[in-house]
């Protein structure tokens, strides 16, 4: 069977997720933790060339591997046979053994909203919480959040946090996502995107009306832009796509989009992805 082509990213910014092959562990100790975790500086570091990538965050699980990061002089496909080729290597010869170690190739999908960013980093910090391997997200030994807590290490923390301020981030990261939030996230118990089910257009439209007090779409368009803005943004917090949007109420995707994009106002920051 043919596999289904990779989508890659305008922003660059990939949130990646490497499983062991038929769910076994890839780490047995702490020592396998920390190889893998000096694979990811290696490739974080300057060096007189640059850098091969920009790590945001990552979350080393039992079994698989969560990694929110950036193409800087490789691209995405290099830097994932850099890391698992390195680590499978370092892993057969440890314990002597022969084969594949990871679940077929990386699976990936692209970053293109800041938005989308923290949500995503809130999710990978969140992991060990969510699979009950720890009370604490602060508790765990093996996420980049202990490098935003203080701890010396290779993530570019800063870039994020002059975006979105520590105490607001720890806010963020410690209060639980929900599953709106989650849906569609490369998650390890079925290794696809996991959409939210569609919502009929008139229902739909029955929301935004009650939202907009308005009754028909020519009425919707009257109102002041900034006024659709905010009931846009309402209507997409509450399960409505941005496609479904666009049809009952005639304002362009791009548009729609790119206000849903800087809707969250507890994110900081607008335009570009990439934090400065």
């Amino acid at each position: 069977m043919t596999r289904k082509s990779r989508i890659y990213s305008e922003s660059g910014v990939y949130h990646v997720m490497l499983r062991g092959v038929n769910k076994q562990q890839i780490f047995e100790n702490a020592e396998d933790y920390s190889y893998f975790l000096s694979i990811l500086r290696m490739l974080a570091e300057k060096t007189e060339s640059g850098k091969q990538c920009t790590i945001y965050a990552y979350c080393l699980m039992n079994n698989h591997v969560h990694l929110l990061l950036k193409e800087d002089n490789k691209c995405i496909s290099d830097i994932m046979q850099i890391i698992a080729s390195s680590y499978v290597f370092y892993y057969n010869k440890k314990y002597e053994r022969v084969g594949h170690l990871f679940q077929e190739r990386f699976k990936s999908q692209p970053v293109c909203s800041f938005e989308y960013f923290v949500t995503l980093l809130r999710y990978i910090h969140q992991n060990p919480v969510k699979s009950h391997l720890t009370s604490r997200i602060s508790d765990y030994p093996w996420s980049s959040w202990q490098e935003y807590l203080g701890c010396s290490g290779f993530c570019s923390v800063q870039a994020v946090i002059n975006r979105v301020g520590l105490a607001e981030l720890k806010e963020l990261v410690e209060f639980s996502l929900s599953d709106d939030e989650t849906a569609g996230i490369l998650d390890i118990a079925t290794l696809k995107y996991v959409n939210k089910p569609k919502l009929p257009d008139a229902d739909a439209w029955k929301i935004l009306s009650q939202l907009s007090g308005t009754y028909s779409t020519s009425e919707f368009q009257k109102l002041q832009r900034e006024i659709q803005k905010t009931h846009l943004i309402s209507a997409h917090k509450l399960g409505i796509s941005v496609r479904s949007l666009a049809r009952i109420t005639g304002i362009p995707y791009s548009v729609i989009q790119r206000f849903v994009s800087k809707g969250d106002s507890r994110v900081k920051g607008t335009g570009t992805l990439d934090p400065p």
